[in-house]
């Protein structure tokens, strides 16, 4: 037809391959647009747990914290507990400590009396025990040693004869019975014996000038 341009229609395989590009290029669009739309949303889900995260983390110090200071107010609490108890215990050991020295301290002259009585009936019935006849012993003038380490005494006694031998001296103390026998050869070891316990004592002070041949 005169004045119209005639466009040459496309073949068949021409047009469906053009929609078929454009096809592909649309998903292709899409799919870029969707892979942005879903990288966005991770990195918010991952920006929420990273939050989510310290948040719990934080609590969870805040919490170990809370723990640790309670353990430390508790050893602190049972070491004060401990170190009271045991100032306690002291205070009250130095209490009873001080109470039995007072009590040692203050001793009545009756109860001096008393146990100077006793010490001389210990030393006395060690003496008749060393007799052949315990009950005829005869004591006079028994009084505690100068030094307080035995007895002085003056004795009579029955013999195995039936008589009595007349006073001796004797010093008695925690080891022996020392009775003053003559200096002669078969007495010379009793002589000595007494010589020695009267020294040691300070009974009968006339021995000291005795000289002991050594």
């Amino acid at each position: 037809m005169s004045g119209h341009r005639r466009v040459r229609a496309l073949p068949a395989e021409v047009e469906t391959h053009a929609r078929t590009s454009a096809f592909v290029l649309a998903l292709a669009l899409l799919a870029a647009s969707g892979l942005s739309g879903c990288g966005k949303s991770i990195n918010e889900l991952d920006k929420q747990a990273t939050a989510r995260r310290l948040v719990m983390e934080k609590a969870l110090a805040v919490s170990l914290a809370e723990e640790r200071e309670k353990d430390r107010r508790m050893r602190d609490g049972a070491a004060a507990q401990a170190s009271e108890r045991i100032a306690s215990d002291t205070a009250e050991h130095e209490r009873d400590l001080a109470q039995i020295a007072l009590a040692r301290a203050v001793v009545t002259p009756q109860q001096q009396e008393a146990e100077r009585a006793e010490v001389l009936r210990k030393y006395a019935d060690k003496l008749r025990q060393t007799m052949s006849d315990p009950a005829s012993v005869q004591m006079r003038s028994a009084e505690l040693s100068p030094k307080l380490n035995g007895m002085c005494a003056e004795f009579n006694a029955k013999t195995k004869a039936g008589a009595y031998a007349g006073f001796k001296r004797a010093v008695v103390t925690d080891l022996r019975v020392a009775v003053e026998e003559a200096p002669t050869k078969e007495l010379m070891t009793q002589f000595l014996l007494f010589q020695i316990a009267a020294r040691d004592t300070g009974c009968f002070p006339d021995v000291q000038s005795v000289h002991i041949l050594e």
